[in-house]
């Protein structure tokens, strides 16, 4: 079914290859033209500034032309800054308001937006009794997108799959396509061998200070009180990949969230350690910080997964001595903290 997208369509999602024909047509240089054009440059800094401080960028729709053309200039600000963490913050947060879009989208455009990223995806009609699935997904389209996913929902074996296709709402197609957004974005970012240009440089120099002023949060250091020579393997492993910056499972975020705030870390201070992720929203991440630390919802504190559980799910490093004698991180972490105070350490 063949999809014409509109100026407005090229608004919202300007990754879409007829967004680039009518900027193409335009005849603008970027360089040259971008003076004649602040509204523009404005709105690109806007994007990157966003992606920041809030994780996402705004969706709500403006002046079409401004919102296609600051994408690709909020892209080249980014290059320019040639920053790893904002590559992948930027990326997230525009893929972000992307999901957000195309969860209230018309079915018809939907499936444009899909082809138009190269997928193969028809809607259909539910079986009886099923799911409300509105969509067919071909499997290698699924399997690119969704292995990445922790959740045991986008699991192939928890999922309807027929004649290789997987059937997904509406919602999860929109989810899937979000994650093929943020690879599409991240791939356009490219570090300037040129340098950037002229017009540029007030606005990455804001940018650069904006993400100075954020990682001056960052918590480089475990509190007074907590001793990370006591974690055990697999708690070592999940916080070294935290400071890092590098991706930790939903499940692993649970597991360290709960074990740091049962061996003397405060909700705050955990939360300061996630702000240097990617995915960082901290409304979102204090909520659940503080959902786990017992002072929301249910009131109950939680406490970490026994060894059998951080088993099943992977999270298991390799043992040590001391682990083959306990059955939970949090006892391997008072004995071997006792047996430190005992020698004096």
């Amino acid at each position: 079914m063949r999809v014409l997208f509109t100026k407005e369509d090229w608004a919202k999602y300007p990754f879409l290859p007829g967004a680039s024909r009518y900027i193409s047509e335009l005849g603008l240089d970027i360089r040259e033209d971008l003076p004649e054009l602040p509204p523009v440059l404005e709105r690109a800094e806007e994007r990157v500034r966003e992606a920041i401080v809030r994780g996402r960028v705004d969706a709500e729709l403006r002046e079409e032309d401004v919102e296609i053309l600051s994408f690709p200039v909020a892209v080249a600000l980014v290059s320019a800054v040639g920053d790893d963490y904002l590559t992948r913050r930027y990326a997230l947060a525009e893929a972000v308001r992307v999901h957000e879009l195309l969860v209230g989208e018309r079915e018809e455009k939907l499936l444009g937006v899909a082809g138009a990223l190269g997928w193969r995806v028809r809607r259909v009609e539910a079986p009886p009794g099923a799911p409300a699935y509105r969509f067919a997904v071909h499997l290698l389209d699924y399997l690119r997108n969704a292995v990445g996913f922790h959740d045991r929902r986008w699991k192939l074996v928890n999922r309807l799959v027929h004649r290789g296709e997987v059937y997904v709402s509406q919602g999860e197609l929109a989810r899937l396509l979000m994650e093929d957004v943020r690879r599409w974005v991240e791939s356009r970012v490219k570090p300037e061998v040129r340098g950037a240009p002229e017009v540029f440089m007030e606005s990455v120099n804001r940018i650069r200070g904006l993400l100075a002023e954020r990682r001056a949060g960052f918590v480089e250091e475990v509190p007074r009180g907590v001793y990370p020579e006591c974690f055990p393997p697999c708690i070592r492993s999940l916080y070294e990949a935290l400071t890092s910056k590098r991706h930790i499972s939903h499940i692993g975020r649970f597991t360290l969230t709960s074990f740091l705030l049962n061996v003397g870390m405060s909700p705050q201070e955990v939360v300061r350690l996630f702000a240097s992720l990617t995915d960082f929203d901290e409304r979102i991440t204090r909520y659940q910080v503080e959902h786990i630390a017992g002072r929301r919802g249910s009131r109950t504190k939680y406490t970490p997964p026994k060894c059998e559980t951080l088993r099943t799910h992977g999270l298991c490093v390799g043992e040590d001595e001391l682990c083959r004698r306990v059955k939970h991180p949090l006892t391997y972490y008072r004995r071997k903290l006792k047996g430190m105070k005992r020698r004096g350490d």
